[in-house]
């Protein structure tokens, strides 16, 4: 009886309104309305304050009267049946929302405005360290970016051009982007052919800020567009 008064103590805090009655009683949650009696009756035996000399009985006792209330008759139960799945449902509806919400604003953050054709590229980022983000033909090496820095790179043999850009102190493939604009780079340079402004990633090029290449930008024919 001592271990039944424990255990009802231990649920004596928890607000009426939260109280799960089949726990409290000791039974399953598909418990007939019989079994809910006959487990009520066993508790109360054990726990009723004239009968248990546990100096807390009383509180105990009070948690056991609350949960029995709770489903006292077949009506009550199923009131209180209808209020969980409508809470239960309600938290599925919100963490639904949330996970559809962190989902956009992952999108969000990974979209750039375009300013020809007013709607939105995505970027990816890459696995790159800005300390050695950019491959050179000329030198066979791999070179620093700074935040703002445009530039293109080929693979294939030449018959793909991706394109890059250092935003927000991370290096992020935006050909997507760079193909709508169709702005022509020499890919593999050794110098930093553009720089470009990302204000809010509503990007625009903002000229040869940094230095010119060796070679002439290609032209906006030789773009790759890969959507």
């Amino acid at each position: 009886s001592e271990e039944e008064v424990s255990r009802l103590l231990a649920m004596a805090e928890v607000p009426e309104e939260e109280l799960n009655p089949f726990r409290v009683l000791g039974v399953e949650a598909t418990a007939s309305d019989a079994e809910l009696k006959k487990a009520y009756r066993r508790l109360a035996v054990l726990v009723h304050p004239d009968k248990n000399q546990h100096p807390r009985a009383e509180a105990a006792f009070k948690v056991l009267r609350a949960a029995w209330d709770i489903v006292s008759s077949p009506e009550r139960r199923k009131e209180y049946e209808m209020k969980r799945m409508a809470e239960s449902e309600l938290t599925r509806s919100m963490s639904e929302f949330l996970s559809r919400l962190q989902d956009d604003l992952k999108e969000a953050m990974n979209t750039m405005m375009c300013s020809k054709c007013q709607g939105k590229h995505k970027r990816f980022e890459m696995d790159r360290d800005p300390l050695s983000a950019r491959y050179c033909a000329e030198c066979g090496a791999l070179h620093p970016a700074e935040e703002g820095d445009f530039w293109a790179e080929s693979s294939l043999l030449g018959l793909k051009i991706t394109y890059f850009a250092m935003m927000e102190g991370k290096i992020y493939d935006i050909t997507e982007w760079a193909g709508c604009q169709r702005v022509g780079i020499s890919p593999d340079t050794h110098r930093v052919p553009y720089h470009i402004s990302f204000g809010a990633r509503n990007a625009g090029p903002a000229g040869r800020q940094r230095s010119t290449s060796k070679g002439s930008p290609t032209s906006a024919a030789d773009l790759q567009d890969f959507f």
